[in-house]
């Protein structure tokens, strides 16, 4: 790689600002690297731009120069075209999107690095690990796993931790119909690969969050499981039309369907005898059946509006 090739990280925002400091200053403590000169954009998604105090303070957080901008029209699109599109008036070689909730291992940037010397591509998409703020939140099962070999390729990737350079994604915005619905990132991603782009996953460049009790409740994850699932089918219906969409949809969201009405029954057995195990299988069915309807609706074009209100601070 040759050295001192521009690199801009934008992070959108929304009525996080302890997060987004964090944030900051994870990448404020990133180990240099020779190849990569760094920019930092924030997109503030707010109705109001931040005050001058709070712009000061994010300056002071960040050990690189800052471009602060301000989207007045909320979304998480909005937002992200906004970043996006400042950061291509900067001519960078490279961009970065991480989620302003999360910390950025102080090996990120090393290991991207050897990742595109390793596994030449045009985007690259590290993992971001979840830890739920309440370990012992009733609802709460997930665990961080890898689930992909290193420098597999991918047919997409999300905006929580990812590397691209600027030719991938030339002519590409987020669709700016999703909202709140997310996916918008999957649906971007995805064209770009459509066109040709190489996507390769980066387990070790490493970036983490911690899950609000908010979203660890049983409604927000059974709302979530719709949203995600009626977001994938109208992207599958933008890619290859109703007929072939309908056909790759309608068997998953039947069976999920089933699937949830038996695994509801069985959960209400198991609870007899696993308090713990009833309830994570009455969730994963009730997640099943989310994810059933929200599938036909997003065939239909509907989107969930997950994002609609904003969790953490």
């Amino acid at each position: 790689m040759s050295s001192s090739q521009r690199l801009i990280i934008a992070v959108c925002t929304r009525a996080r600002k302890n997060m987004l400091l964090a944030c900051i200053n994870s990448i404020s403590q990133l180990i240099p690297h020779h190849d990569f000169e760094i920019t930092l954009i924030i997109c503030d998604n707010n109705s109001e731009p931040m005050t001058s105090e709070d712009q000061e303070g994010i300056r002071a957080a960040a050990n690189v120069p800052l471009s602060y901008v301000h989207e007045i029209q909320a979304g998480i699109p909005f937002a992200r075209n906004t970043a996006l599109n400042t950061a291509r008036s900067l001519n960078p070689n490279w961009i970065a999107f991480i989620d302003d909730d999360e910390i950025l291992d102080p090996q990120w940037l090393i290991e991207m690095s050897k990742a595109m010397d390793k596994w030449p591509a045009d985007i690259y998409h590290g993992w971001t690990q979840s830890t739920p703020e309440d370990l012992n939140a009733p609802w709460s099962f997930h665990r961080p796993r890898n689930k992909r070999q290193p420098g597999a390729i991918m047919e997409t990737a999300g905006t929580d931790n990812v590397l691209f350079s600027v030719e991938a994604v030339a002519g590409l915005n987020f669709d700016e119909t999703m909202r709140f619905s997310g996916g918008s990132d999957i649906d971007f991603f995805y064209r770009a690969t459509d066109s040709g782009a190489k996507i390769v996953w980066v387990p070790d460049a490493i970036t983490r969050e911690i899950t609000p009790a908010s979203r660890l409740t049983f409604g927000y994850q059974v709302r979530r499981s719709y949203s995600v699932a009626s977001a994938q089918a109208y992207i599958s219906r933008k890619r290859f039309g109703l007929q072939k969409a309908s056909k790759k949809a309608i068997p998953k969201a039947i069976g999920r369907f089933f699937g949830g009405i038996a695994g509801g029954v069985g959960s209400g057995f198991l609870f007899l005898i696993n308090h713990r195990k009833g309830r994570k299988l009455l969730l994963s069915s009730a997640k099943k059946i989310a994810s059933a309807i929200g599938l036909v609706r997003g065939t239909n074009m509907n989107l969930g509006q997950i994002y609609q209100k904003i969790d953490g601070s």
